[in-house]
């Protein structure tokens, strides 16, 4: 019980966590706080990036999930997972930014 406890608030923290650090880092990603869920998709539209923005990710040192692999609802999207730690993400995002 406490084991679970504990990853449920590390879940919830990093997922506003992820809000803070787009904002700081890529402002125009589009991101909705996810209720229940440790997924974060990133509406990367706005930055032009075309239809898999995880490709240029990736070559900045970020490995995000393709979101055209979820269907065309998921073109000009990445996915991250941010069951990870604090540390990770923010290194993670600091790499997703030009």
């Amino acid at each position: 019980d406490e084991w679970l406890a504990a990853v449920l608030a590390r879940l919830d923290a990093n997922r506003y966590l992820v809000a803070e650090l787009l904002a700081q880092h890529l402002p125009s990603v589009g991101y909705h706080v996810p209720a229940a869920t440790y997924l974060a998709w990133l509406d990367c539209r706005a930055l032009g990036l075309g239809d898999d923005p995880s490709q240029t990710f990736a070559a900045r040192g970020a490995r995000l999930s393709e979101g055209p692999n979820f269907g065309p609802e998921g073109i000009g999207f990445a996915r991250l997972n941010f069951a990870t730690s604090s540390a990770v993400l923010r290194e993670l995002v600091a790499h997703m930014a030009p």
